[in-house]
């Protein structure tokens, strides 16, 4: 096996390139998140509102009052990439606190995707199917990787939830745009559910945003609900995202769910 990817708990070596995979993450939904907003009602009754006031109130010719559209949509450009820049900056200092954060508790975590490749890679990871094996499968498999170089290129995080009594709060499931569709994602996921398995809780939560389509896939894939849908305000009504919250329930058989032999086991946790 020349092409593995492997998940593992964190180090604190990873933490330049998870800011990196964050970061890439949040910012890859700017076009459509501006798309998004450009074409919500409220943006067009703006511009209504705008040319109108100019028009009537103030005898702004109307040639110069139809300029209001491209003014309020390059401002709702402006609002929606400063909206993801700030949200950019806020996971990034979360991620230089990780130890602190997740690493420290017991009932927390926080695991990454290596991906273990080639010196000379000369194929683009999208066109390479990799094998995607727990840490714990990889100690048992001994595939010798001396010759091969490594890199982050996923990551995820459990902690505690604030609001639902022994529930778990799945955040930061993000994966390099160039391994996307390899089943990294959904290995990561399975990882985070087996450790809130592990640790008892009743239920595992999470959130997406209307513009992480492929992470709401994955974790309905995977056997979350949806729970509930609301709007969060951003810039008031003018930018807001509809927030799509999902739950995991988890069953009491699974309470007692043991790890079977090697040759299932990568079946369970990554297939």
């Amino acid at each position: 096996m020349s092409h593995i990817v492997v998940i593992r708990s964190y180090k604190p070596s990873d933490e330049l390139k998870c800011r990196e995979i964050a970061k890439d993450g949040i910012m890859s939904s700017l076009n459509t998140a501006f798309l998004g907003n450009v074409f919500r009602e409220v943006t067009f009754e703006m511009m209504i509102l705008c040319a109108a006031l100019m028009f009537i109130f103030f005898g702004v010719p109307f040639t110069i009052c139809i300029m209001v559209v491209p003014i309020v949509i390059i401002l709702i450009y402006i609002l929606t990439y400063a909206s993801l820049v700030t949200k950019s900056m806020e996971v990034d200092q979360e991620i230089s606190n990780i130890p602190r954060i997740y690493t420290s508790h017991a009932f927390c975590g926080f695991w990454v995707a290596e991906a273990f490749e080639p010196y000379l890679m000369t194929r683009n990871p999208k066109d390479v199917r990799y094998s995607i094996m727990t840490e714990k499968q990889f100690r048992e498999s001994n595939v010798d990787v001396s010759s091969q170089t490594k890199k982050t290129v996923g990551m995820i995080a459990l902690t505690k939830s604030r609001r639902v009594d022994k529930g778990a709060w799945i955040k930061r499931l993000a994966v390099d745009r160039h391994y996307q569709r390899k089943g990294i994602g959904a290995c990561l996921l399975n990882v985070a559910i087996q450790f809130a398995i592990d640790q008892r809780y009743g239920s595992v939560e999470t959130v997406a945003s209307e513009y992480t389509e492929g992470g709401r896939e994955l974790c309905f894939n995977r056997g979350f609900e949806l729970r509930q849908m609301y709007h969060k305000q951003i810039v008031g009504s003018l930018v807001t995202v509809l927030m799509y919250e999902l739950t995991y329930q988890i069953k009491p058989l699974e309470r007692e769910i043991v790890i079977p032999p090697k040759s299932h086991a990568r079946s369970f946790m990554c297939s």
